[in-house]
């Protein structure tokens, strides 16, 4: 981008050799000249341009106090001044106003290209970095809708370790929850073949609109997720706001969404209601509360019924429970093998428990839910019964301990003979692994042999694949893929069949010189020498 130029000086002679002064080879043009300050700050204020070069000296105004009004008009212009005078006071001056530059007369040009290069690249430095700056936020501004989502699921699922933490994202966001109720719904089509003919996405799309439109006429906000089974639906409200008032609202903004589902998608909808909540960090128990409604208003009226949590419960509180997101943590330390992390979280959760029949049945619960997990990921082999015992002994002893302590010690066991029964299957999957891509390297070494190859046929990526070989073998890819064309090579050159060149494509080098020379540094000789030993 050309930057434009303004130059002052009230000897004509100058001003006319300054407007010449090769500001092309800058990117620069002259867009004004003035032969006095007076003069320069109209057109100063007219053209705004990006550099100034001023005398000091000047009729009516000096190049010190134009320079200061300069600066208040248009802050971001460059100034250069000449000036016959050197010394402290004035530099320190010039300094103070936000001169970039100033140049002893008679003018050097060498400095004088020194310091508009200098003051050039300046200008477009910060230009690119408030371009870069514009582009980040742009960036960030799109990402924000997902981050929010992100916050919320991490709420309602009950997926965070520190409160304040949370507390602090929530409000970068912009988010301030002050009472809410949440709505649960789950969805089913009566008849598939007056289904509408929508795709996956673009149904729960469907779904998701209307309900965020009638829930937003009920309250403040409306914030949304969803499950595996149906939709999560936090509607907020003002503090001073009953919390029946709030429940009832959600009740009446549920029945129009009835209707509209039925009208729209030919399907009918449940809803559960949970209590009016205030404080944020429950909304773990509030889509607890909303699902149990949900899932008993599913057999009022075949499926389209509304249920509020209150009508549905006959505690005040709800009961004690391992959250989703205690859950999901455990299970990832299991999966990562991180045994002593995994009963250090256990011990954090279970300590919370309030009486030894809760925690008997929450143990087991979570017991047979990492059991399942790992079952997923590799089913229990025929000749795993050892294991089932174990597992079945253990349920046993939890159902049999009279202690917390003693409860939590038999889970600590089972979670610690399943980590470690993980990680020994993970090595043997890392193994067989890698000796498939040894297989398939020493099947395809004279094609265009790549890791971008190995992670395209293998789904993985080219660290990882570099790495699992390593593991395995010692070897990168790289030196694996040598070992194995130099082999083969060997093996063609001793049989005396084909030549030099012809090995050379056949292990898969293009460039004969080129293969000349990796088999001399790889044995010590050229292919010819070789064969002749």
């Amino acid at each position: 981008m050309e930057l434009s130029v303004m130059v002052l000086d009230d000897e004509e002679i100058i001003l006319d050799g300054l407007c010449h002064f090769p500001w092309k080879d800058y990117g620069c043009a002259v867009v004004a000249k003035a032969g006095d300050g007076e003069k320069g700050i109209a057109l100063m204020e007219l053209h705004k341009p990006d550099i100034i070069l001023s005398d000091i000296k000047m009729p009516e105004m000096d190049g010190l106090e134009f320079a200061r009004r300069a600066k208040e008009i248009w802050p971001e212009v460059e100034i250069i001044l000449l000036t016959g005078y050197d010394d402290f006071e004035f530099a320190k001056s010039a300094i103070h106003i936000g001169v970039s530059e100033y140049l002893l007369k008679p003018v050097n040009f060498k400095e004088m290209h020194t310091a508009v290069g200098k003051v050039c690249c300046e200008i477009r430095g910060r230009r690119k970095a408030k371009k870069d700056y514009a582009e980040l936020q742009k960036e960030y501004q799109k990402t924000i809708p997902a981050v929010r989502r992100k916050v919320i699921s991490d709420l309602i699922f009950g997926r965070f370790n520190d409160s304040a933490q949370m507390q602090k994202r929530l409000e970068n966001l912009n988010i301030y929850i002050e009472q809410y109720v949440l709505v649960y719904g789950s969805i089913r089509v009566k008849d598939d073949r007056k289904k509408p003919e929508l795709e996956p996405n673009l149904f729960d799309f469907v779904v998701e609109n209307i309900c965020e439109e009638f829930l937003k006429q009920t309250g403040q906000q409306v914030y949304y997720e969803f499950d595996n089974l149906g939709y999560c639906f936090i509607v907020t409200f003002p503090p001073y706001m009953a919390g029946k008032d709030c429940e009832e609202r959600c009740e009446q903004a549920c029945e129009k969404i009835q209707k509209n589902i039925r009208d729209v998608l030919q399907a009918e909808m449940s809803f559960g209601i949970s209590r009016q909540e205030k404080n944020l960090f429950q909304m773990n128990h509030a889509y607890e509360q909303a699902l149990d409604a949900c899932e008993q208003g599913t057999y009022l009226g075949e499926g389209s019924g509304i249920l509020m949590y209150a009508d549905a419960a006959a505690v005040e509180l709800p009961v004690w429970r391992v959250s989703d997101g205690e859950k999901k943590r455990l299970l990832s330390e299991l999966m990562q093998g991180n045994i002593e992390t995994a009963k250090k979280l256990l011990q954090e959760i279970f300590e919370q428990c309030p009486d030894i029949e809760t925690m008997r049945y929450n143990a087991m619960e979570v017991m047979l839910l990492c059991v399942q997990y790992l079952a997923k990921r590799k089913p229990l082999e025929h000749g795993d019964k050892e294991n089932s015992t174990f597992v079945t002994e253990c349920l046993k002893k939890v159902y049999e301990s009279h202690t917390k302590q003693a409860v939590l010690s038999v889970l600590k066991s089972i979670v610690e003979y399943l980590a470690e029964r993980n990680r020994d299957e993970r090595v043997s999957r890392n193994q067989k692994s890698a000796k498939n891509m040894m297989e398939y390297i020493e099947e395809n070494y004279g094609e265009d042999l790549s890791l971008d190859t190995l992670s395209a046929h293998f789904k993985l990526s080219k660290t990882y694949i570099n790495r699992l070989l390593k593991n395995y073998s010692g070897k990168s890819f790289l030196e694996i893929l040598l070992k194995c064309r130099m082999e083969k090579a060997e093996e063609l050159i001793v049989g005396g069949k084909y030549k030099i060149y012809e090995i050379a494509e056949m292990v898969g080098y293009h460039d004969q010189s080129y293969f000349i020379r990796v088999f001399k540094k790889h044995y010590g000789m050229t292919p010819n020498v070789y064969k002749r030993i």
